[in-house]
């Protein structure tokens, strides 16, 4: 738990500097601050992280091929959201990749499904899976309950070359009832 917790906010890891930290405005809504923007949707669009480090967003979208299935050697494409700067996109950098903000996938054993884990954070597995309609969504136990994932939330407060993250907040949808679902996950 700790590793993905403190992982998220490397300073290496960021693209910028601790001393650049977003003194954003307190004013919440949907468990991050109101001024945060929202990565725009697509038909393959999944979920998206954001830090109180600052507005830059992490988007994982669906790779898929020409037929609508997961592409099997790297169903998502993560990279940034550079909000802070230009707003375009920035493909993720091999430490970021390997340490926060890449994953790992191995199909679920259906025809199209896969599981996916997160590579600062093993625990909880996130479920790569297709609506009745063909949509890719994604999918994870919030609050256990199935819900499809819409973005994490990860608060840390920049003290020291280590940031300390005081929380992770995952936010979804019930996929039975449709009602919003945030699970809030303390650093230990």
């Amino acid at each position: 738990m700790t590793r993905y917790l403190l992982i998220f906010f490397l300073p290496l890891l960021g693209a910028v500097p601790l001393q650049a930290q977003s003194s954003y405005s307190t004013d919440m809504k949907n468990g991050r601050p109101a001024d945060f923007p929202t990565p725009p949707k697509t038909d393959k669009s999944l979920f998206f992280i954001q830090r109180s480090k600052n507005k830059n967003t992490i988007v994982y979208d669906a790779i898929l091929e020409k037929d609508g299935r997961y592409v099997s050697s790297k169903p998502l494409d993560a990279y940034w959201l550079r909000y802070n700067s230009t707003s375009e996109r920035a493909e993720l950098t091999w430490l970021q990749r390997t340490f926060a903000f890449g994953y790992n996938a191995k199909k679920d054993g259906s025809k199209d499904g896969y599981w996916i884990t997160l590579t600062a954070y093993n625990d909880r597995k996130i479920h790569l899976e297709k609506t009745a309609k063909g949509k890719p969504i994604a999918t994870l136990n919030i609050n256990g309950k199935y819900c499809r994932l819409e973005y994490i939330w990860v608060y840390a407060i920049e003290t020291s070359t280590w940031p300390d993250v005081k929380h992770v907040d995952l936010h979804g949808v019930d996929m039975v009832t449709g009602k919003a679902e945030v699970e809030r996950i303390y650093n230990k």
